[in-house]
């Protein structure tokens, strides 16, 4: 038996939706159902091969590199836009340059400059590569749920879902999601815990919930509860730049609260599959978890859990990553073992080891876009409504540049990106595709992050 929870009787009469794909249709009558935009943001660190990355353009239309081949049953949504460069961070950075840019993550999607470097070039600092200030994908989460308040209807439980496979959470060498200045957004690695996190407590495809599951969400929000108050009270002894940083800590409890709540979806809403025994531990799980985090993903959209993701595949250094699946075992050539860094300084013979590597990577943002198509949604599937940007934090792992990073845009037929081709720019800031994104999902901007980068892109 389904539970009928207030939100789904609020959904039933028309009063609110839940944001999912058969409630959360904006539809007149007799009009065409208009289905939520969603964003999707999936970055890598340690850079490329650019004449294996980049396609070709001709008569006969794009030609996609080798790198990129897996993605040839979804070229038509694709976009590559050469000559987009991380100028935060390579002008004018106090913290090492174009030339060390392993750290870089907090400059991702925040577009600005860092708050703190890495330890060779911020002596005396905590060493963290803190980013200062909000990231563009907490930005659009919280402007869809202002939005779908400000409209009577209830906002997503996870405004931002943040995951990572590997890398160091907590610091700007691994996160990409900020709530603000130095205030990181934990990312969840372990597919388990995902799916608990996302599932637990939640009435879907007509069973219930685990009530052992239920009790340690009513633990949690109890002991949330108390930090809020106890948050509020501090706050009012204080002036108001330690007021600032409290209400920040104070919007992420109540960010807590809205996943626990325990809401339901709909009886359409089955989620993926995570073994029990599987442990995604060992680096030669690495694919199964990868694929897990994907599903899950996917699996959070479909059920109007969220319309906002950063996924991180490893970190900006990447030390820990092996490929034993790809048959890479070797030792090091700059390091001791063969892990994604040493292929990245070192490609090996003809670039072989970098292109197969980069290759199996992009292999994984086919099965992202295999998994939204294959959700319908209308006449149509989710990924007709959604935007994923793909990218590299650096062009060339051995030479730490980030110009002309390598980048890919895949966007559905609703998203009025005008995909299937290669576009050249020159030497256009990051910050500026970021924006053009957001206008794309529907939070309208001028620019994002640095203001000396300000503006947008055409991508239509």
């Amino acid at each position: 038996m389904r539970r009928l929870s207030r939100r789904s009787l609020l959904a039933a009469t028309g009063a609110s939706g839940l944001l999912l794909p058969l409630l959360n249709a904006r539809q007149g009558l007799g009009a065409t159902p208009q289905f939520p935009k969603r964003i999707i943001f999936v970055v890598m660190g340690n850079g490329t091969i650019e004449n294996s990355f980049w396609p070709t353009a001709g008569a006969a239309g794009m030609t996609l590199g080798e790198i990129a081949s897996p993605l040839e049953a979804h070229k038509s949504k694709l976009l590559f836009p050469r000559g987009i460069d991380m100028r935060v961070w390579s002008e004018n950075n106090p913290f090492g340059g174009n030339g060390d840019a392993h750290h870089n993550f907090g400059a991702v999607l925040t577009a600005t400059k860092l708050a703190t470097g890495d330890p060779p070039h911020d002596p005396g600092g905590p060493g963290l590569a803190l980013a200062s200030s909000i990231s563009i994908d907490q930005h659009i989460g919280q402007a869809f749920n202002a939005e779908a308040m400000a409209q009577g209807q209830a906002p997503s439980p996870f405004p931002v879902l943040s995951v990572r496979a590997w890398g160091r959470d907590g610091t700007g060498y691994a996160t990409l999601s900020w709530t603000g200045n130095k205030a990181a957004v934990s990312a969840e690695s372990d597919p388990h815990k995902l799916f608990s996190t996302l599932f637990a407590g939640r009435m879907t495809a007509g069973s219930g919930p685990d009530p052992a599951l239920v009790k340690l969400q009513k633990t949690r929000k109890s002991v949330l509860d108390y930090v809020g108050t106890a948050l509020e009270r501090q706050s009012k002894r204080l002036g108001t730049d330690d007021r600032l940083k409290i209400q920040i800590h104070l919007d992420a409890v109540r960010a807590i609260e809205r996943q626990l709540d325990g809401s339901a979806v709909t009886a359409t809403c089955t989620p993926p599959t995570v073994p029990t025994a599987t442990n995604f531990k060992p680096m030669a799980a690495f694919p199964d978890l990868v694929d897990a985090e994907i599903d899950l993903i996917t699996a959070a959209m479909a059920c109007g859990l969220t319309r906002v993701s950063t996924l991180a595949l490893g970190d900006g250094e990447d030390y820990n990553i092996y490929f034993p699946w790809l048959n890479i075992n070797q030792t090091g050539i700059e390091f001791p073992t063969r892990h994604k860094h040493d292929i990245a300084h070192r490609p090996g013979v003809d670039n072989a080891d970098k292109v197969t590597t980069e290759k199996w990577f992009a292999s994984k943002l086919a099965r992202l876009l295999d998994k939204l198509s294959a959700v319908p949604e209308g006449d149509g599937t989710m990924l007709d409504n959604t935007v994923v940007l793909w990218m590299n934090s650096l062009n060339s792992g051995f030479g730490h540049s980030v110009l002309k990073l390598p980048i890919i845009v895949a966007a559905g037929a609703n998203m009025g990106i005008n995909t299937g081709r290669l576009v050249e720019f020159k030497a256009e800031a990051h910050n500026k595709l970021l924006a053009s994104l957001a206008n794309a999902v529907g939070v309208p901007m001028d620019g994002w992050g640095d203001p000396r980068f300000t503006g947008t892109l055409t991508l239509s």
